[in-house]
C-alpha cells in the first residue's frame, strides 16, 4: 500500500539544499563557526519544511519569523558540523539502499518516484542527499540522546491519566479531491488540482474542476480508524483549515483540506498503553535533544545578521 511520499520528503530534506526560486535577493543572515549562512538557503529550507503544513509560501512566511525558523536552520547546521568533528559518515551504498526502502515502502517504482519529486518541485539529486544528511544527523544524535528511556506501568498509568485528552476517539470532518489512478493523466491532474489551491483557489470550485469523486469536495466525516493509513497519516498532520499536499493510495490520488477534529471518549488505558509509552520516550528524548543543541550553541561562535 503507498505511503505518503510528500510528507517522507519533506522530514528528509529539511537541510537540504533544494533548486527552487528565491524571490529576494540573496545576502548573508548568519555565521555558524566556519559556515556561513545565506537568505537563500533558509528560504529553501522553508520552503521544504512548510509543504506539508502551509498552503503558500507567502503563508508561511506571514505565520512563521524567518529569525524563528534560522534558529532551526542554525540547530541542523550544528549537528552536520559535529557530525564532521565526530567523522559520522554514510556511504553511497546505504543511501542507495535507503531510497530503494522508500521505494518498496510506498511500492512504487524509480519513474514513479521521480516524477513525485517533480511534482513536489523537489531535484532528484537533492532529495538523495538529504536522505544521507538525515542519515548523518540521527548517528549523531543517537551518540548524544541515550535511547534507555525506562518506564513502569505506574508512569505510564500516570502520564495517560493527566494525558487523557490525547487518548479519545476522534473523527475527521474534512473535504477531498481524488483523481482515480485509472487516470492516464492522474499525476499531472493532481498536480494541477494542487497549484490551484496554492493560487488561492477555492478547495470546493478546484474539487468541482478536478476530483473525480462524487461528493466534489463536499465536506464529510469519518472516524479516524476507519480512514486508510494513507489518509489518516495526512489528515493528522493538518490544522483545521489546511490542506494536504498529494497522498498517493492504491486507489489514485488524493487532497485532504481538515475542516474539524471531533473528540469522543477516552481509549481504555490497557489498549494504548504502547502510544503512552512512545508518547513519554519522545518526550525524553525531545528533551536530551535540547540539552545537547543547547550545549552545542553555547561551545560555538554565532553571529545573527538579523
Amino acid at each position: 500500500m503507498k505511503r505518503l511520499i510528500p510528507v517522507a520528503i519533506a522530514l528528509s530534506l529539511l537541510a537540504c539544499p533544494l533548486a527552487i526560486r528565491a524571490e529576494v535577493t540573496d545576502r548573508i543572515v548568519a555565521i555558524v563557526n566556519d559556515d556561513i549562512v545565506t537568505l537563500r538557503e533558509v528560504e529553501k529550507y522553508v520552503a521544504v519544511e512548510k509543504k506539508s503544513q502551509f498552503s503558500s509560501m507567502n503563508e508561511y512566511l506571514t505565520n512563521m519569523a524567518l529569525r524563528e525558523k534560522l534558529d532551526s536552520f542554525i540547530e541542523n547546521l550544528l549537528i552536520s558540523q559535529q557530525a564532521r568533528k565526530l567523522k559520522v559518515e554514510v556511504g553511497d551504498r546505504e543511501v542507495e539502499g535507503a531510497v530503494e526502502d522508500i521505494k518498496k515502502q510506498n511500492m512504487i517504482t524509480d519513474s514513479e518516484l521521480r516524477e513525485q519529486l517533480k511534482i513536489e518541485r523537489i531535484e532528484y539529486k537533492d532529495f538523495v542527499e538529504g536522505i544521507k544528511l538525515n542519515m548523518v544527523r540521527r548517528r549523531v544524535l543517537a551518540r548524544a540522546v541515550a535511547q534507555d528511556v525506562a518506564v513502569d506501568d505506574a508512569s505510564l498509568k500516570a502520564y495517560y491519566d493527566s494525558h487523557v485528552q490525547d487518548y479519545t476517539e476522534e473523527e475527521y470532518v474534512f473535504q477531498h479531491i481524488f483523481v482515480s489512478g485509472k487516470r492516464g493523466d492522474a499525476r499531472q491532474r493532481a498536480g494541477d488540482a494542487l497549484v490551484a489551491l496554492e493560487k488561492g483557489g477555492s478547495f470546493g470550485e478546484v474539487a468541482q474542476e478536478f476530483s473525480d469523486e462524487p461528493s466534489k469536495g463536499d465536506v464529510g466525516s469519518a472516524k479516524k480508524e476507519d480512514l486508510i493509513p494513507e489518509l489518516r497519516e495526512a489528515l493528522k498532520l493538518l490544522s483545521p483549515g489546511e490542506f494536504s499536499r498529494i497522498v498517493l493510495t492504491p486507489y489514485g490520488y488524493h487532497i485532504l483540506k481538515l475542516v474539524e477534529v471531533k473528540r469522543g471518549s477516552a481509549l481504555a488505558f490497557e489498549d494504548v498503553k504502547d502510544k503512552v509509552k512512545d508518547a513519554i520516550f519522545r518526550r525524553e528524548s525531545e528533551k536530551r535533544y535540547k540539552e545537547y543543541v543547547a550545549k552545542l550553541k553555547a561551545a560555538s561562535y554565532i553571529e545573527v545578521k538579523i
